[in-house]
């Protein structure tokens, strides 16, 4: 098997699990989390705009999608540690 083969054999199981859907959600909650830096509500903007979008989810479609509800999530984790990771290597606290 070449390089290009398992490449795209890798690129289907990826997609496989993490659909663009939830690809969108997460980097929605990472990047909104991010703008952060600079306007200090934005911090929490990841979690509220996903938290909203399902409540949107859940009046129109009558459904919760908890795949898109923790993607989000974790990308607004994950953009929450990298900005602390960020600011204390930095010392923009001290």
């Amino acid at each position: 098997m070449n390089l290009l083969t398992k490449y795209k054999k890798t690129g289907a199981v990826v997609m496989r699990i993490f659909r663009w859907d939830l690809q969108l959600h997460f980097f929605w909650g990472f990047l909104l989390t991010l703008l952060g830096v600079f306007w200090e509500p934005l911090y929490a903007s990841g979690v509220v705009v996903t938290i909203v979008k399902e409540f949107l989810d859940l009046w129109s479609k009558k459904e919760w999608s908890w795949g898109d509800f923790f993607c989000g999530m974790t990308g607004s984790v994950l953009g929450a540690m990298f900005l602390v990771a960020v600011c204390c290597e930095e010392n923009l606290f001290a």
